[in-house]
């Protein structure tokens, strides 16, 4: 005869219960969906740029035409003067000449015209060793020539002949140049040009 004993069903539901409790996994044992990164993962090395990869600050060296550089001095003023410096300011008509030379002189009056046609810098070197500042001062001032005049030195007449030749120290051959900021070029040698023909050749 089965007895029925009070309570017995009681402690029987708490048991069970108490094992699923224990069996169920906890909040904290539960496996994560993503994995947290380690603090200690160090950055990646194609991240960091390498000193090869950096540009250099180092500037290109900056090339001066020695001629454009060479500093001349004006007979008259006294002011001493580069070509390069005359160039920023526009064309600039450079010859080479001498005071005796009559074919220089045709050639220099028709650059007073050219003046009057366009707006240029003039400048004529004398490379005759023996004539002297102060007489081609005279010279300018007793033709009317309004633009510069210097003496060339030897130095300035080698850099001269190393590019053109010769001819530059030959006054009658009539040498003539056109001066930029983009460099020097000579022109035909041997002739005399018109105010028009001087005005073109320097893009006027």
């Amino acid at each position: 005869m089965n007895r029925f004993v009070p309570g017995g069903g009681l402690a029987l539901v708490i048991v069970i219960a108490a094992c699923s409790v224990t069996d169920a996994p906890s909040e904290t044992d539960a496996p994560s969906g993503t994995p947290e990164p380690s603090a200690a993962v160090a950055p990646s090395v194609a991240a960091t740029p390498s000193a090869r990869n950096v540009p250099s600050a180092t500037a290109s060296p900056v090339i001066v035409d020695p001629l454009l550089a060479y500093e001349l001095v004006d007979v008259r003023s006294g002011e001493v003067f580069t070509l390069a410096e005359l160039a920023t300011e526009g064309p600039v008509l450079l010859e080479s000449m001498a005071i005796w030379c009559t074919t220089c002189l045709q050639q220099q009056r028709q650059v007073v015209e050219a003046h009057e046609l366009a707006d240029f810098h003039s400048v004529g070197i004398d490379v005759d060793p023996n004539e002297r500042p102060d007489d081609l001062a005279d010279y300018a001032e007793r033709e009317g020539f309004d633009w510069r005049f210097a003496m060339a030195d030897a130095e300035l007449i080698d850099l001269l002949a190393d590019r053109f030749g010769f001819a530059v120290s030959n006054p009658p051959s009539t040498p003539t140049f056109v001066v930029s900021t983009d460099g020097i070029r000579a022109l035909e040698f041997g002739r005399v040009r018109s105010p028009i023909e001087l005005v073109d050749e320097l893009g006027g």
